[in-house]
């Protein structure tokens, strides 16, 4: 093999690796998801947790907040670490969802534990904390930590 062969090979591998591609497609997620988020009430700093239903993932894209019944409030309305716990939600149609996000940091968009929903499965990913949305006195600003499809 040429030494032109074997570099286009090695850029060519590069180029398709795992570490090196672009985050998932938002639009080819599953249409269901459920985000577990962290939101700032006031100042700057997260002050509570939630769990957001998006029933289209499509919603979810442009700081729409979900419909109403799609939140789920988490360890009684404070913040919630999601690393290494088991932590569950209660939406409004009383559909209880579980999510177990495995110990450790995870990077951006790689799998980082289950939930379930009591009907399914769901595998989640680190989101980057992006603006979820701006909701009401309630919830304040929310960003996705993990989403679950």
């Amino acid at each position: 093999m040429s030494l032109k062969t074997t570099l286009t090979t090695l850029l060519a591998l590069a180029l398709t690796s795992s570490a090196l591609a672009a985050p998932p497609d938002l639009t080819k997620r599953a249409s269901e998801t459920i985000y577990l988020s962290n939101c700032v009430t006031t100042g700057a700093a997260y002050s509570k947790s939630g769990m957001f239903y998006y029933s289209a993932s499509e919603d979810s894209q442009n700081g729409a907040s979900p419909s109403s019944g799609n939140y789920a409030t988490v360890n009684d309305g404070s913040l919630v670490g999601w690393e290494g716990a088991t932590v569950s939600g209660t939406f409004g149609s009383g559909v209880t969802f579980t999510s177990k996000i495995e110990g450790g940091a995870h990077a951006a968009y790689s799998y980082s534990g289950s939930g379930s929903n009591g009907y399914r499965n769901f595998a989640c990913y680190r989101d980057n904390e992006r603006l979820l949305f701006t909701g009401s006195e309630k919830w304040g600003k929310c960003y996705s930590v993990y989403y679950c499809l």
